[in-house]
């Protein structure tokens, strides 16, 4: 893509995207600004080798980088931008990838960038491998990878150490996975020809960090992260972190030697103008409205029931043509509204047979382990109800676990209705052949759905999954539990509550899942696979009638299958599988929201499904 640039008195840029043109006229020399935002939560954790969530990977995005990375100016979801890289040659059969690397790249420590560092930090995700991390994208594909990930999901930490030493020796020795070439050329060779493998590494599981400060703070332990590394930062992005108050705040200071600095400007011009960005805890929705009302914020996460309050309910315009007026009732605001997401939202259940229950603070037996127990919640569940009142129509109902819109999503696939009658048989059920009024006895006739605090969507949907279920007791023929059943809906800080859901403390608890990359192994392997993500999280592997060797199968043969039709064959019996096991209630694909103040420039491209607001880009004018 060809750009000219005519200076005259005065300059004028035209940027070409593949969203559409639009010309800027270069006002006085933008530095020193300071951008604040507000969200919920904090993150998990500053290792993006670890971090498994959102809020972390929003720092990681403008902290680090990856080798590949999304067009900056669309939305675009597959990685055709060379970042860390400069070029990269893919080999006919599709097992080797040889990156070419820019040079004159330092980390924020001073560290020279060059393929040995890419090597370090390859090894250094699968020797850490946390299990309810994203290493999994990585290990799988990657040649001899499988039997470390073999190794951190069902074997001990000395096969984990025994598999992680060999595959290394095979690195250093030329003949493994990770061979440098040269000092700016490396090859990595995978198991099979995986299509989605670039995407996967541009993932922020692929972001680099510097050896020399990794080995400063303890080096690479087989078998775990370390505290250091979850707290700090040092990459090669435009930001260091430089301060990061759990509740309260994560601050970002630009990193003044950032080798895109030049590069960045040809497309946006005032690149680099944000020296400093301060993105705010802030759990109180009304209080974050007021703050972006009166400026003191510039961004802010707006949950869905609270959209109507900032927009305007037009549909949305060809995304090129929107310049964030068009659906704002406030000319102090910019709003995107209804772009369609991959972002998909769902109630998860833990199946194990025994669960020790976070707030009823003692071990019992797990009512969810029962299927029937499942599908009554799936269909006492109101679904029209949670999008029209909950997200303010800003969605669709769930529909298994690959969304609308991508490639091998099943439109056929069952979708539990509202139906208190289903409910009622499947409770019965429960009742009379699976021993859930002895369940019941052993809660203490307890049930606790649980939410993460701040987040209204979530409380709201888990108080309808209550009142649903609360309503199937009242049908005819319900069967009446010995006592009064209680049901509480109780939200939990983000970071306890992730580390709840891990540990198998909760029950029936709400999440989403963001695409790690847009391809359905990237839905049915965390969801469904057993060692996946919310897979592990749910137990599913432990749960009764779940075949975890045939469907495990299915996602690993579908992840390598290199014909459409029969791939697409594959997604469907794991789509299938799930759904009719009741492993989770499929409630909602989003739809976008985002919200900026009115002289904020180009976080429009918060946008794409595959990434968040990029600061470096971002300026501020007025």
């Amino acid at each position: 893509m060809e750009r000219n640039q005519l200076i005259a008195i005065v300059v004028v840029v035209v940027i070409v995207g593949s969203v559409g043109a639009y010309i800027l006229m270069t006002p006085p020399v933008l530095t020193g600004q300071t951008i604040v935002t507000e969200t919920i939560g904090n993150p998990k954790y500053m290792d993006p080798h670890a971090n498994y969530e959102t809020r972390g990977s929003h720092v990681h995005y403008n902290v680090y980088e990856t080798l590949y990375t999304y067009e900056w100016d669309s939305l675009r979801t597959d990685p055709v931008v060379p970042l860390l890289a400069s070029d990269l040659s893919i080999s006919s059969d599709g097992l080797e990838y040889t990156f070419t690397l820019r040079e004159g790249v330092t980390f924020h420590d001073g560290t020279p960038f060059n393929a040995s560092c890419v090597k370090y930090n390859f090894e250094r995700m699968l020797a850490t491998f946390d299990p309810s991390g994203p290493v999994w994208m990585v290990a799988e594909p990657i040649y001899g990878g499988q039997a470390i990930e073999d190794a951190v999901f069902g074997g001990t930490h000395a096969d984990h150490v025994g598999n992680y030493t060999a595959w290394k020796a095979q690195n250093d020795a030329g003949t493994g996975a990770l061979t440098v070439t040269s000092e700016y050329e490396i090859v990595i060779k995978l198991a099979y020809a995986y299509t989605p493998f670039l995407a996967a590494i541009t993932y922020e599981v692929g972001a680099m960090i510097s050896p020399t400060w990794v080995e400063a703070h303890m080096g690479i332990i087989v078998g775990s992260h370390t505290t250091y590394i979850d707290l700090h930062t040092c990459g090669t992005g435009p930001y260091m972190m430089t301060e990061w108050v759990m509740d309260e705040r994560v601050v970002l200071r630009r990193y003044e030697d950032y080798w895109r600095a030049d590069d960045a400007k040809t497309l946006f011009p005032y690149a680099g103008t944000i020296d400093t960005v301060i993105i705010k805890t802030n759990e109180e929705v009304t209080s974050r409205l007021e703050n972006i009302l009166t400026g003191d914020s510039l961004g802010i996460y707006l949950p869905a029931t609270h959209a109507y309050e900032l927009y305007n309910n037009v549909s949305p315009p060809v995304f090129a043509a929107n310049t964030g007026t068009y659906q704002s009732l406030n000319p102090a605001i910019k709003i995107w509204a209804k772009y369609p997401t991959f972002s998909i939202a769902d109630i998860h259940f833990t199946m194990s047979d025994i669960i020790n229950e976070a707030t009823l603070g003692k071990t019992i037996e797990n009512p969810y382990r029962l299927k029937n127990v499942r599908q009554c919640f799936s269909y006492a569940f109101d679904y029209q109800t949670a999008i029209d009142t909950v997200i303010n129509g800003f969605g669709v109902q769930g529909q298994g676990p690959i969304p609308q819109g991508m490639f091998a999503h099943n439109y056929s696939a069952y979708q539990y209705p509202y139906d208190l009658e289903k409910a009622k048989d499947s409770w019965n059920a429960a009742m009379n052949d699976d021993g859930f009024q002895a369940i019941l006895n052993n809660n203490s006739y307890h049930l606790v759905l649980y939410y993460n605090t701040g987040n209204e969507v979530r409380r709201k949907c888990q108080l309808l999954l209550k009142d649903g279920i609360m309503a199937m007791l009242e049908v005819d023929g319900a069967i009446q539990p010995t006592e009064t059943l209680t049901i509480d809906v109780v939200g939990m800080e983000w970071s306890s509550y992730i580390g709840a859901a891990i540990d198998g403390t909760v029950g029936c608890w709400m999440i989403g899942w963001a695409p790690d990359y847009a391809d359905p192994d990237n839905y049915a392997s965390p969801y469904v696979k057993s060692t996946g993500t919310y897979g592990y999280w749910a137990r599913l592997g432990e749960s009764a009638g779940w075949n975890a060797a045939q469907v495990d199968g299915w996602i690993d043969d579908a992840a390598v299958e290199t014909d459409i039709a029969e791939r697409e064959r594959l997604y469907g019996l794991v789509q299938d599988a799930i759904i009719e096991h009741a492993g989770y209630i499929w409630v909602y694909q989003a739809t976008s929201l985002l919200v900026v103040r009115h002289n904020v420039y180009n976080a429009q491209y918060a946008c794409n499904p595959m990434h968040q607001c990029y600061f470096y880009h971002v300026h501020i004018t007025g």
